[in-house]
């Protein structure tokens, strides 16, 4: 509130946002101080709204009919003014609502439905009508957002969630055509079920958020936020959004939430590996939540719980925190760095997100990282849509007895039979198993424990299935074996392709694992290694603590980005394919 802290307070506050290189900040409008309508009622029957403080009644106007403050908006055109002059963007969540665990909401609407009540969304689109017209000219303005985690305002189903984003996003087009509209979500809202699910969202917004925080990410909260697993799993929601939306994405919203989780030193370390690795994935930014320390405010939600603490860039008395100097210098590193973007890396599997994949972000980021660590990226599909052209698909831990369609399914083998490659992992029931894997299966039982010997490897599987498989057609290679002799990891000829078949959740039981990835445990990347591409990249780290893209420049010139995600100093070591030299290094050494 501009008039509770001061014009003066507020330029100190972006000088030192600008001064850090914070070019683009989220800012929130309180919905009851923007449009603080209050009912009044005769013989039990709503009479009229008026204005708080004072119930003022609605003034003739363009913002009285709307039922918008004039004052507040007065307020937000300084806000404007302030950004402007510190050439910071804003993009403004409209409908707040939900803040730090706390909902808002004028008088008149309290308790009540956000999302599904027509009354409140006849004002919502009131309000947003009004207010977008009135500010779409201001320079400040990048975005729109439909406010601050929306899709946790209130229960609803999945076609009331459709109908209420599809009522908003009207709202801001019938005034303003000229700024994208942003979903604001967080990354709770599932893939293809739920009510704001990633598909459907897609199909109104023109950007995707998401706001992967370690601590309430299950496969993530459970080891250092600084180490592998937390610093990629952002970057990993990330791009499934994107890629099964087909919108733009950005992380929006991330954070450490508190000095139990980490030190001031470890967050900025999390930070700084989290940026490299959303900007050398083209994710379209790293939000953090948020500017400035706030566990000092004595009002409510701040005095009510500890997640409205002490997580900003900047502490109370605005000191810049570690995390902060991070943001400089990597605004510092984009300046001088001498390609205005850096061109989509070079992606060479499809990883194919089936339906009901349970703990699928889970599978997904141990596909992720194994890829990587194998020596090329992968891109996500969902099951259900058309399959683009690759050389190599993963179907990762299929946990559901309908992961796809059959249509679908048909396409993928129609693919592989014309000379891709197909890695399946599953211990659920799957179609045609003797004709994909070239086993026959005798039957299954649990077992406590399954030890594994894969090349140089034994690894023990706890409370597994142990197969029993009666017969392996002469088109099927057993490539690693459980400790009785029986086939654990085949791969089979399916026309002129490939499957390789593992009839165990790998991904998912990796996911589960609290640091899998680290250098006393099995190196499971050697298994995606049977079936990596070859020849399309420059250079391949062996360092399977160091992950990389590799990014087109022209015909002789390529970006590779390379990112430590130990704790400790590692060594790079690649290995170049003939013809090509290492040539600048533009950041590190």
């Amino acid at each position: 509130d501009i008039c509770d802290r001061g014009f003066e307070n507020f330029q100190k506050d972006f000088e030192k946002l600008s001064k850090h290189g914070i070019n683009v900040i989220r800012m929130f409008l309180l919905w009851p101080v923007f449009q603080p309508l209050k009912a009044l009622w005769a013989n039990q029957k709503l009479y009229e709204y008026r204005l708080m403080p004072g119930e003022i009644p609605l003034p003739d106007t363009e913002a009285g009919r709307a039922g918008v403050s004039e004052e507040a908006c007065k307020h937000f055109e300084e806000f404007c003014r302030l950004a402007d002059k510190y050439n910071i963007k804003l993009i403004v969540g409209l409908l707040v609502g939900h803040m730090s665990f706390r909902f808002y909401a004028p008088e008149a609407f309290e308790g009540k439905n956000f999302l599904k009540d027509p009354t409140l969304i006849k004002w919502e689109v009131r309000f947003i009508r009004y207010f977008v017209k009135r500010f779409k000219n201001e320079n400040a303005i990048l975005a729109w957002d439909l406010g601050n985690e929306c899709n946790n305002y209130g229960g609803v189903n999945q076609d009331e969630a459709y109908v209420w984003t599809h009522a908003i996003k009207s709202a801001i087009l019938e005034s303003d055509t000229g700024h994208p509209i942003v979903s604001g979500f967080d990354n709770c809202q599932g893939i293809d079920d739920g009510p704001f699910n990633v598909k459907e969202t897609g199909e109104l917004v023109d950007i995707m958020t998401t706001h992967p925080y370690h601590i309430f990410t299950n496969s993530l909260k459970d080891e250092m936020i600084n180490t592998l697993r937390p610093c990629v799993g952002p970057t990993v929601y990330n791009m499934i959004f994107e890629q099964l939306s087909e919108k733009p994405c950005f992380i929006e919203e991330i954070g450490s939430i508190g000095y139990v989780n980490c030190s001031e030193k470890t967050e900025a370390s999390f930070a700084r590996t989290g940026i490299f690795s959303a900007w050398a994935h083209n994710c379209g930014g790293y939000f953090w939540w948020c500017a400035f320390d706030q566990g000092q405010l004595e009002y409510a939600p701040y005095d009510w719980n500890n997640i409205g603490s002490d997580y900003g860039l900047f502490r109370a008395d605005g000191s810049a925190k570690p995390i902060a100097e991070e943001y400089r210098k990597f605004n510092e590193f984009l300046n001088a760095f001498p390609y205005a973007e850096l061109p989509e890396n070079i992606r060479d599997a499809v990883c194919i997100l089936t339906r009901d994949m349970g703990d699928s972000v889970t599978s997904a980021i141990s596909a992720f990282v194994l890829a990587k660590q194998s020596g090329y990226d992968i891109s996500f599909v969902h099951a259900d849509d058309k399959l683009p052209d690759s050389e190599l698909y993963l179907m990762p831990s299929v946990t559901s007895s309908h992961p796809m369609l059959l249509r679908r399914l048909n396409e993928l083998l129609d693919k592989v039979k014309n000379g891709a490659t197909l890695y399946l992992s599953t211990d659920q029931l799957f179609r045609r198993i003797p004709e994909l894997t070239g086993l026959t299966i005798a039957g299954r039982e649990r077992a406590d424990s399954v030890t594994v010997r894969f090349k140089d490897m034994d690894f023990v599987i706890h409370d597994a299935l142990k197969y029993r498989i009666e017969s392996v057609s002469d088109t099927c290679k057993v490539l690693a074996e459980t400790d009785d002799g029986e086939p654990f990891f085949v791969c089979n000829r399916y026309g002129k392709g490939r499957i390789y078949f593992m009839p165990y959740n790998l991904e998912r039981s990796i996911g589960k694992t609290v640091y899998p990835f680290g250098k006393d445990r099995p190196e499971y990347f050697k298994f995606y290694e049977c079936f990596a591409p070859v020849g399309k990249r420059a250079a391949r780290s062996m360092n399977p603590m160091i992950l990389t893209t590799e990014h087109i420049i022209d015909s002789d010139k390529r970006i590779v980005v390379a990112i430590n995600h130990n704790t400790s100093s590692e060594e790079l070591n690649p290995i170049l394919t003939d013809g090509w030299h290492e040539g600048k290094i533009y950041y590190g050494s």
